[in-house]
C-alpha cells in the first residue's frame, strides 16, 4: 500500500510540473511580437473585410462559423483551431494570431505536430492578414 501511495505521489508530482511548463506554442519570435496592429485594426469595415477574407481562405478547414469543423479534416496531425473557443481566443493575442497566419504550419512547433496549414503571407498582403485577425477575435465573442 505505501509503493502504490510513493508511485501516485510521484505521478502526481510529475504531471503538476509538466502542466506548469511554458508551452512553445505561445512563444513569439521577436519580428512578430513587437508588430503594432494598424490604428483601423479593429474597425466594421475592416472585421467585414476580414470575414469574407476568411471564407474564402480558411472555411474549408476551420469552418464557416471558426468552431475548427470545416470540410477539409486532417487525417493526422494538428486539428484545425476552434476560433469560437473564448479560453483559447483570449491567450491569444493579436500578434500571435497574425504570426500563425503569416507562417502557418511552417514554424516550430507546428510543424513537428503534423500541421498542415499554409503560409499565408504569400496569397494576403499585410492588411488583409490584419482584416482576419480582426475578424477572428470577434468569433469567440
Amino acid at each position: 500500500m505505501r509503493r502504490l501511495g510513493f508511485w501516485l505521489i510521484l505521478i502526481l508530482a510529475i504531471v503538476g510540473a509538466w502542466l506548469t511548463l511554458p508551452r512553445t506554442e505561445n512563444r513569439l519570435p521577436n519580428d512578430y511580437a513587437s508588430l503594432t496592429p494598424p490604428t483601423n485594426f479593429d474597425s466594421v469595415d475592416s472585421i467585414a473585410a476580414g470575414r469574407e477574407i476568411f471564407l474564402a481562405s480558411c472555411a474549408a478547414c476551420h469552418g464557416v462559423n471558426g468552431n475548427g469543423q470545416g470540410a477539409v479534416k486532417p487525417t493526422f496531425g494538428l486539428k484545425p483551431s476552434d476560433f469560437t473557443d473564448r479560453t483559447q481566443t483570449q491567450r491569444r493575442t493579436p500578434q500571435y494570431l497574425f504570426w500563425r497566419m503569416s507562417e502557418g504550419g511552417q514554424s516550430e512547433p507546428f510543424r513537428a505536430q503534423g500541421s498542415i496549414m499554409p503560409a499565408w503571407k504569400f496569397q494576403l498582403s499585410e492588411q488583409q492578414r490584419w482584416q482576419m485577425v480582426a475578424y477572428l477575435l470577434t468569433l469567440a465573442r
